[in-house]
């Protein structure tokens, strides 16, 4: 694979009992799979228990277990004003803590992803309201709720704009604690729809077949499905 990994300190720690990415170095552009880089750490904070903070944002993770997407970069920028207005205010009142997130690359340097995590820190009703509330499928047609990209420069993702994005969807825990989302579009740097285009869903891109469309719907489940096996406790419970 041409485009080489980064590899990034990463700190996870719950300041309101949420993921926080912390003390974020810059990506570096040498860093290949099998790096002898030091692991990097959750930590291990009094609302959560220690986990490697590649299980949150791995190195690598297998799509239906046949198709491999290698981290590029993970972003060092965890604030939520990155979401876009639309997707914050549909967080309601239980609002947005902060938001981890990473961009990939699957083997055949085709398809370029951006993975995010969206702690959210309201209340436990307003949590549990917004996981009521939330329309993951719904959304993933709306042109305005969709995130924006994080480009990786020096790599194939270093066009991954918002020109380019072409399908995003998401998913929401049970508890309301976090949402996870993932964006896609082509490793070739070729423009996804427009706004108008994208809301209808008439572009061939757009179909259930597209490879990012698939990537954007089965990378969202898979990062929901992997944090939620984390188990984190909140109110001070130890696992």
């Amino acid at each position: 694979m041409t485009a080489a990994l980064a590899v990034v300190a990463v700190a996870v720690a719950a300041l309101v009992g949420g993921l926080a990415l912390s003390g974020a170095s810059p990506a570096r552009s040498d860093a290949l799979p099998g790096d002898d880089a030091g692991p990097n750490q959750v930590e291990a904070g009094a609302l959560w228990r220690s986990e490697p903070a590649d299980k949150i944002l791995p190195p690598q993770l297998d799509r239906e277990g046949t198709e491999a997407y290698y981290r590029l970069a993970v972003n060092p920028d965890e604030s939520c004003e990155q979401l876009p207005a639309p997707f914050r205010r549909a967080l309601g009142k239980a609002g947005c803590s902060h938001v981890l997130e990473a961009t990939y690359l699957d083997s055949t340097e085709s398809v370029v992803v951006t993975l995010g995590v969206v702690v959210t820190s309201g209340s436990e009703a307003e949590r549990t309201s917004l996981f009521r509330t939330w329309t993951a499928d719904s959304f993933a047609r709306q042109y305005t709720m969709m995130p924006a990209t994080y480009p990786v420069r020096g790599s194939l993702a270093a066009s991954f704009q918002s020109g380019q994005r072409i399908a995003w969807k998401s998913g929401i825990s049970e508890d309301g604690d976090y949402l996870t989302f993932a964006v896609s579009g082509f490793a070739d740097g070729r423009h996804g729809p427009t706004a108008a285009a994208f809301d209808r869903g008439d572009e061939s891109e757009l179909q259930a077949d597209s490879p990012p469309v698939q990537a954007a719907d089965d990378l969202a489940t898979y990062l929901l499905t992997s944090i939620t096996a984390l188990g984190p406790a909140r109110n001070g419970s130890q696992s």
